[in-house]
């Protein structure tokens, strides 16, 4: 079997979140040990690429088309320097990717031209699909960025060439929304054009078009996939969604990039047998780094997130705000975001100096440090397709404080009435004083038995929350698809 994997991300060059990291790591191992072959197609970010050093050669030339105005070729470039086994190919196209951002600009304002964007990428992703001299059995699209491509694909459906489409729906907030009158503009199949308005009802979008066309849907938990249905009933999109097979598939840490105990990224590396120590070192050394008040004792939560209303941040905020205020808790976050969030925390660490640090940018070697050096990790999430820093926080040993929702419920067992089994605290209730009651019994429990906190951390290490659980199911599902395609 052989895949082509379609996404805008792709760790470690050019990566915003999970996303990049999920194509970074599955499709390596399904291909490796699952014996599926796996091409991926993203994005030429020419700054990117070039600051990531990035060797291509010109593998095709796609000719021009008109997307929303704009008439544009496109090239088809091979990697010739990734470190991996999958073929990567670059979708270079300047005029809609030559810009500073993956999705959005300097200000963090998603780019204006978005779906036109993704339409163009449609467009050339399945030309790609037809020129490219590879018979791709299925194609994996990623987000509604993908949705585009497989209303192209879908046109050639009762031919024997036609691949088996899977569309991944990785969070239903973001639908790449479209006006009625701009559809025309899109470059869409004649043939798919008038059933996606009238499955739309007055609201189309990428996501929906992904749909449409796919022949089965993937999203990032079980949990979300109840969610997401439960969510969407009733609208244009859950209309189109309530026919097709929805799997939930949780998503996994790569423990190569990901090992608490690896040497180079940590100041003290450390396995489950060396855990008190281990995160004892590290508490301190992440102290320092951030020029917090160096004491082993303080409850010190990091957090690494996008700073977006969805991840709670003002939740986070609130019910830890008196705490760092009065030097009873600590805070280390890595991220960037809402420039509303931003001068929060600005305004909290010269309110609490020693308490409070903000990196307002992505760095795996701070991140790591934060993950191993954290008591706790919060994740006051009003949505939650499946998760991914509650699955590192667990495997450096960090406590995580999850809202009940989507992946955090799939992955997170409550401590509190169950401390022999528990993996972190839960709340279902999305305020600040339930976060503020949650922390408060977090930090209690920090406190009451060492031998109990260690027996919890030494837990979270044995989790099995790897890309080779991930790559089993996937595995099962691409067989599916295609057997029933």
């Amino acid at each position: 079997m052989r895949c082509l994997y379609l996404v805008q991300e792709l760790a470690p060059y050019f990566a915003e979140g999970g996303l990049g990291q999920a194509a970074r790591a599955l499709p390596e191992l399904l291909q490796r040990d699952h014996g599926i072959e796996h091409d991926l197609l993203v994005p030429y970010y020419p700054w990117l690429v070039a600051e990531r050093g990035l060797r291509t050669e010109e593998v095709a030339r796609l000719p021009g088309i008109r997307i929303a105005g704009v008439t544009a070729e496109a090239t088809v470039e091979r990697v010739l320097n990734h470190d991996g086994s999958c073929d990567v190919f670059l979708l270079r196209a300047d005029v809609w990717y030559d810009r500073e951002g993956i999705y959005r600009d300097g200000r963090y304002v998603e780019f204006a031209d978005a779906t036109a964007r993704a339409a163009f990428f449609g467009w050339a992703a399945a030309r790609w699909a037809e020129v490219s001299g590879r018979t791709y059995d299925l194609v994996h699209g990623n987000d509604w960025q993908s949705g585009a491509a497989l209303a192209h694909l879908r046109r050639a459906r009762g031919s024997a060439a036609r691949p088996a489409l899977l569309m991944n729906v990785h969070n239903g907030a973001y639908a790449g929304e479209v006006g009625v009158a701009e559809v025309a503009g899109l470059g869409l199949p004649d043939a798919f054009r008038e059933p996606f308005l009238t499955a739309a009802r007055g609201r189309p979008s990428l996501l929906l078009a992904g749909l449409l066309a796919a022949d089965a849907a993937t999203t990032g938990s079980p949990g979300y996939a109840r969610e997401l249905r439960a969510e969407l009933a009733g609208s244009p999109l859950g209309d189109v969604l309530e026919p097709l097979a929805l799997t939930g598939i949780v998503a996994g840490v790569d423990e190569r990039v990901w090992n608490p105990a690896a040497p180079g990224r940590l100041a003290t590396p450390f396995d489950r047998d060396a855990v008190t120590p281990g995160k004892r070192a590290n508490k301190r050394a992440l102290q320092h780094l951030a020029a917090l008040r160096e004491d082993p004792d303080v409850p010190l939560f990091g957090v690494c997130a996008r700073l977006v209303p969805e991840k709670g941040v003002d939740l986070m905020l609130t019910a830890l705000g008196p705490r760092l205020l009065d030097g009873t808790a600590q805070l280390v976050v890595v991220g960037s975001g809402d420039t509303a969030y931003t001068r929060v925390l600005a305004e909290l660490r010269r309110s609490a100096p020693g308490a409070v640090h903000h990196l307002p940018r992505f760095d795996h070697d701070v991140a790591s440090l934060v993950y191993a050096g954290s008591d706790f990790t919060l994740m006051p999430s009003r949505v939650e397709p499946c998760g991914l820093n509650q699955l590192i926080a667990m495997a450096y040993a960090t406590v995580p404080l999850v809202s009940a929702v989507g992946g955090l419920r799939d992955t997170v067992s409550e401590l509190r009435g169950a401390p022999q089994e528990g993996t972190g605290f839960r709340f279902a209730a999305l305020t600040a004083q339930a976060v503020e009651d949650t922390v408060a019994d977090a930090v209690r429990w920090l406190g009451s038995s060492p031998g109990e906190v260690e027996r919890t951390r030494r837990r979270l290490m044995d989790q099995d929350w790897t890309w080779h659980r991930t790559a089993r199911e996937t595995a099962r599902l691409y067989e599916q698809v295609v057997a029933h395609d």
